[in-house]
């Protein structure tokens, strides 16, 4: 005669178990998910500041190939910003005296095609008069939006004979 084994019955977790798990599950997402929206803030604030840097260095090699951009700033539209903007992404060159000038342009990508808003819950780029600064949520102003999704590259439009914000006379595209 052979000894069959003997065989436990198979058991499943208890209900106090399952309720411990869950819990404890429950608490590390209340930890986390606000840790988690004040990274994703910051990183944003972070980005944005990245961004308006990049645009100030565009505006500083203009200023040193060429000469320094004289829009005033212009609080509550945001005309000036866009000015600003389409001036470091156009591309030319001209002619001054009958000799060629290459103006090493664009100084900026021609790919970034931002709206503008005024909406205080947003990230904002506005022009003072010298420099870009940026506009972070909370804070009252009109500027260029920055997104972080993407919607703002896409290829930016030049109105009918267009030329950089401050062009001298006699410089003919």
């Amino acid at each position: 005669m052979t000894a069959t084994p003997h065989r436990r019955p198979r058991r499943g977790f208890t209900l106090p178990e399952i309720l411990t798990v869950i819990a404890i599950i429950g608490v590390l997402a209340a930890i986390s998910i606000p840790a988690y929206t004040g990274i994703t803030s910051t990183a944003q604030n972070v980005e944005a500041g990245d961004f308006v840097e990049s645009l100030n260095r565009a505006v500083l090699r203009f200023g040193q190939a060429n000469w320094d951009i004289p829009t005033a700033a212009n609080n509550p539209a945001v005309t000036d910003e866009v000015t600003v903007l389409l001036s470091l992404q156009f591309k030319w060159s001209a002619r001054q005296a009958g000799r060629e000038l290459r103006l090493g342009s664009p100084y900026f990508t021609p790919k970034y095609n931002p709206a503008t808003s005024s909406n205080s819950t947003t990230h904002r780029i506005r022009w003072n008069g010298r420099s870009f600064e940026l506009l972070k949520p909370g804070t009252s102003g009109s500027g260029l939006l920055k997104t972080f999704d993407g919607r703002d590259q896409k290829d930016c439009v030049f109105p009918n004979g267009f030329l950089p914000a401050g062009t001298p006379s006699g410089y003919v595209p």
